[in-house]
């Protein structure tokens, strides 16, 4: 459990986020991330992906864009890639790289100019020719050659995921693409490539890899230069030297700079823990049953557990409580804590969490906090669920940024 996880490895962090929510200083409803740890975990990353030969681009939709925690990783990994445009919009204003964009979201045609001229990214994912000609032209206006991905489409997508271009219709695409001006086809992607076995507690292979290895091998053989196989999911310090053994030049680490891996269930992930969730006893039920504020539970993060106290030593010596998350049809207003018989959870006390989440589609807060070099932690941010972008749409023309 992420739980079990946090409490052996990084325990500072569980009790300064309790004694945050004891004084009032961060609301129920808040990510606690350790920025110390995040920044460690990217500097592993970096190291490791530097001795297999591998690029990096980081993924910061899961921790919102949060500029502290970006600002931690790029000092060792330089360029991001953006789910979406208005994960482009966040990272720019931050002044960050945006090095891959048009994956997994195509970006709408009307803002291609714009994100092209501001971002000037090293990769731009194509999922069909359409898009293609919308980039060429955007890029013959700025005058430039845009480097772009094919999607490769290897059937094991997602919902909401699809698309791109299956293996026997890539050289096809090349071909037409190859005749585009302002473009040059320089790679292919597709997600997720590796995925994690549950009962075998391993990463494995998916079809979209073969088919990306496949694809690639079959366009340098047709005489084009692919510089970058870039195969994201699940990208870890235990997945990057299969990236590698596989013939893959890129990974994008994303859960992997949090320590919220699938392996972390395990406890067995090389990653430190960097994060937990704080929310507080709502409300009591007939039973022993209570509720605790939501917010922030994510339908797939699968938690089962939670502590809770009105001290940071009672959240360190009681056992942690069963919680369950709401169906995720219903909105996450609260969810249920199921203690053991006679043990009552008082209205008010702490509840600490830990899972996998997505940050960028709930609407919690985020603090940051850092342990200085006397051991004493600090609290560098707090942030409520908005963020405000300066948006790619102020400047319609496209004739901004550089």
């Amino acid at each position: 459990m992420f739980l079990d996880a946090v409490r052996r490895r990084n325990p500072g962090l569980l009790r300064c986020a309790a004694l945050l929510h004891r004084s009032g200083v961060i609301p129920p409803n808040t990510f606690v991330f350790d920025r110390g740890a995040v920044r460690r975990n990217a500097e592993r990353l970096a190291a490791r992906a530097a001795t297999l030969g591998l690029g990096l681009y980081y993924m910061a939709k899961q921790i919102a864009y949060d500029a502290q925690l970006v600002a931690a990783i790029r000092a060792s990994i330089a360029g991001a890639v953006a789910v979406d445009w208005m994960g482009a919009e966040a990272l720019l204003a931050q002044g960050a790289a945006v090095r891959h964009v048009g994956h997994l979201v195509p970006v709408p045609q009307r803002l291609v100019p714009t994100l092209m001229a501001q971002a000037r990214p090293e990769v731009w994912t194509l999922l069909d020719l359409e898009a293609a000609a919308t980039i060429s032209r955007a890029a013959l206006a700025l005058g430039r050659v845009q480097p772009v991905l094919l999607r490769i489409n290897g059937g094991d997508f997602f919902p909401g995921q699809e698309g791109g271009f299956a293996p026997e219709e890539v050289m096809a695409a090349a071909t037409a693409i190859a005749r585009l001006p302002g473009l040059r086809l320089s790679g292919v992607t597709s997600y997720p490539c590796f995925t994690w076995d549950e009962e075998a507690a391993c990463y494995r292979p998916t079809a979209n890899l073969e088919a990306l290895i496949a694809s690639a091998e079959r366009l340098r053989a047709a005489g084009f230069a692919i510089e970058q196989i870039n195969a994201p999911g699940n990208t870890s310090l235990s997945v990057l030297p299969l990236l590698a053994q596989y013939g893959a030049s890129h990974g994008e680490p994303g859960h992997a700079l949090t320590g919220t891996t699938p392996e972390q269930s395990l406890g067995s992930s090389e990653e430190e823990p960097a994060v937990v969730y704080v929310s507080e006893v709502s409300a009591q039920l007939p039973g022993g049953q209570a509720l605790a504020y939501g917010g922030g539970l994510y339908a797939r993060a699968h938690a089962r557990q939670a502590l809770v106290g009105e001290s940071p030593e009672e959240l360190e010596e009681r056992a942690p409580v069963a919680v369950r998350f709401p169906p995720p049809q219903f909105i996450d207003y609260q969810c249920l804590l199921e203690p053991p018989p006679g043990r009552r959870l008082p209205t008010g006390a702490t509840v600490i969490m830990a899972f996998r989440f997505q940050l960028f589609v709930l609407r919690s807060y985020r603090a940051v906090v850092e342990q200085d070099d006397q051991g004493n932690w600090q609290l560098l941010s707090l942030t409520p669920p908005t963020w405000q972008p300066a948006s790619l749409l102020a400047d319609p023309s496209g004739s901004g940024g550089g």
